[in-house]
């Protein structure tokens, strides 16, 4: 069909696998609950007996039965026991209904928080390259909303195969007694499903524009609560608002479309099935039918209009949320393109230099960012990187992480070539400070130990000594437990530097890599950091990207990158004599200043 029946099977399929004693346990209790509502349905057979006065040979083949099992107890069959096993038969099927809806419940977000835990596990294999070539908003939308789809198709999936099963049951009950009838239901039910089943054929497209619009929406979320401190002092919060309020008159409009032809492909079933049903009492009394078997009959098929609503409205539900099935699919696909590499060697230390060899790199559909260049960094020497913005400082860093691979050239670590390392264990031996802190919405303490799960506080506090942070943590009102906010924003932007230096010195690194760290702060916070890099040089590899050509005197080297390439390396003095990119900078500064 149009909605990819088989997609969605396979993944079922896949489920069962990874579940099979949820499912075991399922499919017991829907045969419970389908052996109750036969055995429910069979019961009125000598109810309709009694009141018509039939018993022996003149009653239903299943009166007699019952008659058996009553003499067998000891029991007259009398209408008050008929009445009281069939209204415990109803009311135990009932309970055992909110067990089997409770049973689906459970496998449904046993199975979603294993799509979400195994989907972003897969996300956190990738390269950098999956998050930044990426749509944001369709990342967010698919964790938020999409993967919640995912667990209602799931649940109606394992709604659709109960129903099928129970249907099946309940119909060998009418068949057995007139298969003409049943047929003729059977008939007339294709008959008025028509219309319905031409609904899946929309509903699909529908879901896909559902999900697409969400995503929009989400991005646009993304970037207005992110863009907060922009909107509000260029005074455009009238504009922000508006943009997402159209965003979201787009996905509602398609959402109320979708959701309305969902909920009539199970509404609208019911009314024409009591049409099917009226068909079906004036040809039974046409034909003359015995009333207790006629009661059966249609009491079976009353039983089984709404399991066919919900079999028609399961079938819909997959058709419209097969898009976010999709969508997790695609993205696992990408992901799985950007796997990142990872040797087997463990990186116990670094014990000479980090070498870039005829290293080039460029972006996909971008010119070349880095382009054959040499650098070596050595074990607790500073090196500095400078230049002007898009140079290509920042992607040696993101090199070095791991985070990007070269397109061309050697790096290696001690000689040996990065990729035989598992990244991970390099990554751990390495603090990282980016520009932007990033610190999380939680406190001090929880920021530090977020980098070190093992550091004791008295770690936290010389780490926060190293960093110049120690008497601003010391005056917060709670000390190490007081909470940051978002992005810490309840601390000054040179705190929160200071803080992310100390959050990556309590680590103990042997390779300490700064990424413009000073770059945005006031004169007295560039000079507690400077201190705090001067205090560290010699005691770890550190490698720094400045635009302040103020940090990085006291360095021991200095390459200066143009367009990609070195255009200039050496010592800060000897460059600051040289004519060249280096001693242009050192005098816009200055004049700046």
């Amino acid at each position: 069909m149009v909605f990819k029946m088989n997609k969605v099977l396979k993944v079922f399929n896949t489920l069962i696998r990874q579940f099979p004693k949820h499912f075991i346990i399922l499919f017991f209790l829907i045969v419970l609950q389908t052996s109750l509502s036969v055995l429910s349905v069979l019961s009125v057979a000598p109810i309709a007996d009694f009141f018509l006065g039939n018993s022996g040979e003149n009653a239903n083949i299943i009166t007699r039965y019952f008659e058996s099992v009553f003499g067998y107890l000891d029991l007259e069959l009398h209408l008050m026991y008929l009445f009281i096993f069939f209204g415990g038969i109803t009311l135990i099927n009932g309970l055992f209904n909110l067990i089997v809806h409770y049973s689906i419940l459970r496998v449904k977000y046993d199975v979603l928080n294993n799509m979400l835990t195994s989907s972003i596990g897969e996300f956190f294999q990738s390269r950098l390259l999956f998050f930044t070539q990426g749509d944001m908003g369709l990342l967010l939308n698919t964790f938020q909303r999409e993967v919640a789809k995912i667990g209602d198709t799931f649940g109606g999936i394992t709604r659709f195969f109960a129903n099928i099963f129970h249907t099946l049951i309940l119909l060998s009950i009418p068949i057995y007694f007139s298969p003409m009838l049943t047929g003729l239901f059977l008939i007339l039910s294709f008959i008025i499903s028509s219309p319905l089943i031409f609904l899946n054929r929309y509903i699909y497209s529908l879901g896909k524009k559902n999900t697409e619009t969400a995503n929009i929406t989400s991005g646009i979320l993304h970037e207005t609560m992110t863009a907060a401190k922009l909107i509000l002092s260029s005074g455009r919060q009238h504009a922000a608002v508006k943009r997402y309020s159209d965003s979201i008159i787009k996905h509602s409009t398609v959402s109320v479309k979708f959701q309305s032809i969902l909920h009539a492909a199970g509404i609208l079933y019911q009314p024409l099935g009591i049409i099917v049903v009226l068909i079906l009492v004036y040809v039974a009394f046409i034909e003359g039918l015995q009333l207790s078997e006629l009661s059966l009959i249609l009491f079976s098929i009353y039983r089984l209009i709404p399991n066919m609503a919900a079999l028609f409205k399961s079938t819909a539900t997959i058709g419209g949320f097969a898009p976010a099935f999709e969508q997790l699919e695609k993205l696992r696909i990408d992901a799985e393109k950007f796997k990142e590499y990872s040797g087997g060697a463990e990186f116990i230390s670094l014990n000479k230099s980090i070498r870039f060899q005829d290293v080039s790199f460029n972006y996909p559909g971008r010119k070349m960012a880095l382009n054959q260049i040499d650098l070596n960094f050595k074990k607790n020497h500073m090196t500095a990187l400078v230049g002007k913005s898009g140079a290509g400082k920042t992607t040696v860093v993101d090199l070095i992480l791991g985070l990007y691979e070269n397109t061309n050239g050697s790096l290696l670590l001690d000689g040996s070539d990065i990729n035989q390392y598992n990244i991970n264990s390099f990554r751990k031996k390495i603090g990282y400070v980016p520009q932007d802190p990033q610190l999380f919405d939680a406190s001090v303490r929880e920021n530090l130990l977020w980098s070190n799960p093992y550091a004791t506080e008295k770690d936290m506090w010389e780490a926060c000594k190293l960093a110049n942070a120690k008497d601003f943590v010391s005056d917060l009102p709670g000390m190490l437990d007081t909470t940051l906010g978002d992005r810490g924003i309840r601390i000054s932007g040179g705190q929160r530097q200071r803080l992310a230096l100390a959050r990556a010195i309590i680590r103990k690194p042997d390779i300490l890599i700064l990424d413009e760290a000073t770059s945005a702060l006031d004169t007295e916070s560039e000079r507690l950091i400077h201190d705090s890099i001067v205090y560290l040089k010699n005691k770890m590899t550190i490698i720094i990207i400045a635009h302040r050509l103020s940090t990085i005197k006291n360095a021991n080297y200095i390459y200066v990158l143009n367009e990609g390439s070195v255009v200039q390396e050496g010592s800060f003095s000897k460059l600051a004599d040289q004519e060249g990119h280096f001693s242009n900078m050192i005098k816009l500064q200055l004049m700046n200043n």
